[in-house]
């Protein structure tokens, strides 16, 4: 009976995890926005991404089925993933209210964004955010 009922309580813990997951995602981004140790740029960048979503207008209008969702969906993918990249570890974890592990399932899932876009795509958005990346374009003959 100990068993079932640990068994129980750990189930009703990642259950509760999973669903504070959104709440807490836009706690943490919340606080960083406010930290002075947060580059201007990636916060101007993860606002007006945010504007975006929110905005009537869009790239690829919402009517349009599957795709008017996927564009908001990848974008917001690609800009959070840019984010998380461009920060300190250590910052992120001191504003998040989950289980660490949980912060980094989202990373792990935030990756396979990379598998729905050309890869000079997501290099130029997720790599950008790093400062100690160079991006270089050349030809091959």
């Amino acid at each position: 009976m100990d068993s079932e009922k640990n068994y129980r309580e750990t189930a009703k813990e990642k259950a509760k995890q999973l669903l504070m997951l959104l709440p807490n995602l836009v706690k943490m981004l919340y606080r960083m926005v406010g930290d002075n140790t947060v580059a201007f740029r990636e916060k101007a960048i993860l606002l007006g991404t945010v504007a975006y979503i929110i905005s009537p207008l869009d790239f690829l209008p919402d009517a349009i089925p599957f795709l008017g969702q996927i564009d908001d969906l990848l974008l917001v993918a690609l800009i959070l993933k840019r984010f998380m990249n461009s920060i300190d570890r250590s910052l992120m974890y001191k504003y998040w209210d989950g289980e660490d592990t949980l912060l980094l399932t989202v990373e792990k899932i935030l990756e396979y964004a990379r598998i729905l876009l050309p890869q000079g795509v997501y290099e130029k958005i997720v790599k950008k955010a790093r400062e100690d990346t160079i991006d270089l374009d050349y030809e091959v003959k």
